[in-house]
């Protein structure tokens, strides 16, 4: 999905004159090629893209905390806008009251403790954009004993 979009993305952020976009845009295109030229690579899907472009958000907003305590602002500034233009490319997040509700109607009897992984992998199929962690806790919470 955005790999091939990535080169577009670039070259449209050169001409209107964003060096910052694009520069961010080519942090993101080195990733991407990383992680498909790796040893043992799996093939670079959607969900792929967006858990790279999720953990490239986590490191920046990482390292805006760490130079906000040093008190470089400036550097801080520079994370903070790093992620906000990629957190603009992941789709929206499925609200919880949302995932809740699937995971209800899914298994209206709640969900045995050896079925929990298919669970995950089934709120993950519809949303693949929902947070892991928000996941793996609303399926906990209607695990039957």
């Amino acid at each position: 999905m955005y790999n091939e979009e990535i080169n577009k993305m670039i070259m449209t952020s050169m001409k209107s004159g964003e060096k910052d976009k694009a520069a961010v845009y080519r942090l993101l295109k080195s990733e991407f090629l990383k992680f498909s030229t790796a040893k043992d690579a799996k093939p670079l899907d959607d969900v792929a893209e967006i858990q790279i472009i999720r953990k490239m958000v986590k490191e920046r907003k990482e390292s805006e905390k760490v130079y906000a305590d040093a008190g470089r602002t400036d550097l801080a500034e520079n994370e903070k806008k790093e992620y906000q233009l990629l957190e603009a490319l992941l789709p929206a997040a499925p609200k919880a009251e949302e995932i809740d509700a699937f995971i209800v109607a899914a298994y209206p009897n709640g969900i045995d403790q050896k079925l929990m992984g298919s669970a995950i992998k089934a709120v993950k199929a519809k949303w693949n954009a929902a947070d892991g962690k928000t996941v793996s806790e609303l399926v906990r919470k209607h695990i039957v004993k």
